[in-house]
């Protein structure tokens, strides 16, 4: 049943991001080519500031979408009228719960894969067809992308293992952080559900009261909360050496929101 919800939230979900998707990957390419030589020699940096505006409004608006998306289909789908069909459903409070989660997850991670991709497009309008050379530290190298490829395949190959390690770590515990995150407005909407007539400020302190408590907690340093960004950073790798009891940590947190807020939906549940 998991499944066929997932697929029931993509399909709800996955006209307005793949519209966003597209429009910043050919708002990226088009930077990309209005920034060649022989474009810009035409006068194309008037463009160019438009376009780059556009860009980064884009990628703002993207992050907004996450936001809004995230609160709105758990409390209009969950909690409003449409409450009434879903929790008919023969499916427990977790089930529902964890389907809003993986979804908004999976377009958090889509969102910071098409941003790479957008720069990698900037890249393609860029160096396209390009023949001129470019030196970059005394070695000179070609616009053309096998030997784009090859010098970055050496740049990456001069990077060392602890590098990779750390940018693991910080990949995972970053994507621990935002599923606190959104655990926690979840928590907070079932909170402030109960408060009928004040629910929209009662969600509202609830997310920071929560946040509040929660930034009290520290594993080794390695934990600080930050409202509005990533909930569990690493903040010394080697001296703290405690990075999986971090990790640990915000598993936890994000099980306590997650019992918090199925216990909310099975026992507190008022769509009257």
């Amino acid at each position: 049943m998991l499944k066929n919800l997932l697929k029931y939230e993509f399909r709800a979900t996955g006209r307005t991001y793949g519209g966003l998707y597209l429009v910043w990957l050919l708002v990226a390419l088009a930077m990309g080519i209005s920034m060649r030589d022989e474009v810009w020699d035409n006068g194309s940096s008037q463009i160019w500031a438009y376009l780059m505006f556009a860009y980064f409004a884009i990628g703002v608006a993207i992050g907004v979408v996450c936001i809004v998306t995230i609160i709105q289909r758990f409390t209009k789908n969950l909690l409003g009228r449409e409450g009434y069909l879903m929790h008919t459903l023969p499916v427990h409070p977790e089930q529902l719960v964890a389907s809003k989660l993986i979804s908004s997850m999976v377009w958090v991670i889509c969102s910071g894969v098409v941003g790479i991709l957008s720069v990698l497009l900037m890249l393609v309008g860029l160096c396209a067809f390009e023949d001129s050379k470019t030196v970059i530290n005394g070695e000179t190298i070609t616009t053309g992308w096998g030997d784009i490829l090859k010098f970055s395949w050496k740049a990456i190959q001069s990077i060392g293992g602890e590098f990779w390690s750390e940018l693991a770590w910080i990949i995972v515990l970053g994507l621990a952080g935002v599923a606190v995150l959104i655990l926690c407005i979840y928590a907070a909407c079932m909170i402030g559900h109960q408060f009928r007539n004040h629910s929209t400020i009662a969600s509202i302190l609830a997310f920071f009261l929560l946040q509040l408590i929660q930034g009290k907690l520290d594993a080794g340093g390695g934990i600080r909360v930050i409202v509005g960004s990533v909930a569990a950073m690493p903040m010394a790798y080697s001296a703290s050496g405690n990075l999986w009891l971090v990790l640990l940590v915000t598993i936890l947190i994000g099980a306590v929101y997650f019992v918090l807020t199925s216990w909310l939906m099975k026992n507190k549940l008022d769509l009257e």
